[in-house]
């Protein structure tokens, strides 16, 4: 049973999304669902360097009032409250994920999928709760270290332009797709779920797909 995954770092809902679908598949009967994590930008332009903060992208992007911006913030750290995740989105800085991204195709080539879980939970963290930059390769390779992997081998890659042309094919493959929201996830029997998801959505997904 295979569950794929497009999803970015810098989507809030991503984060409790991948929260939601470990813990399903922790919890799942029988074999553990094999999960594959693809890449994609929601926003391809951003800058290495952030000139926005979350705040001020929500009003920018969106066409919102400081205030109508905050509302959002506060519901979006609320729904991430029930998952145990202490959300601090007044802290964070929008930033290009690239990196992270090709960090991420580094782990699948190199590691067992527990530890790209691992990584993936540690570069969630470090944007959303500890509010570091996912564009500074420094930030990358204490997150891949603290997920197990070496880090001068991690700080090796990332200084090269290996795996890039890994993350374009995903998001190259995800323009191809129905996709109106992330986290987008394709179940084996091509089922799919998108945006906010429940545990209960994701076990019937994993059932159906069973079922076939």
């Amino acid at each position: 049973m295979k569950i794929t995954v497009w999803s970015d770092f810098a989507c809030p809902f991503c984060y409790m999304g991948f929260t939601v679908l470990e813990r399903v598949a922790d919890e799942s009967e029988g074999p553990r669902p094999e999960i594959e994590f693809r890449a994609y930008e929601l926003n391809p332009d951003a800058p290495a360097v952030p000139v926005e903060s979350m705040k001020q992208h929500f009003m920018s992007d969106h066409g919102i009032t400081e205030a109508e911006a905050e509302t959002q913030m506060a519901r979006i750290t609320k729904m991430a409250s029930r998952l145990g995740l202490d959300y601090n989105l007044e802290g964070v800085k929008v930033c290009s994920t690239f990196d992270a991204h090709r960090l991420i195709k580094y782990a699948q080539a190199e590691a067992a999928p527990e530890a790209v879980a691992a990584l993936e939970a540690a570069l969630y963290k470090a944007n959303f709760i500890d509010n570091l930059l996912l564009s500074d390769r420094e930030v990358l390779a204490d997150a891949a270290a603290t997920a197990g992997f070496d880090r001068e081998a991690v700080a090796g890659m990332l200084a090269s332009g290996r795996y890039a042309d890994a993350v374009r094919a995903d998001e190259k493959e995800a323009d191809g797709l129905y996709l109106e929201y992330i986290p987008y996830l394709r179940f084996g029997d091509g089922h799919v779920l998108q945006g906010v998801l429940s545990p209960g959505a994701v076990r019937k997904a994993l059932a159906a797909d069973a079922a076939e």
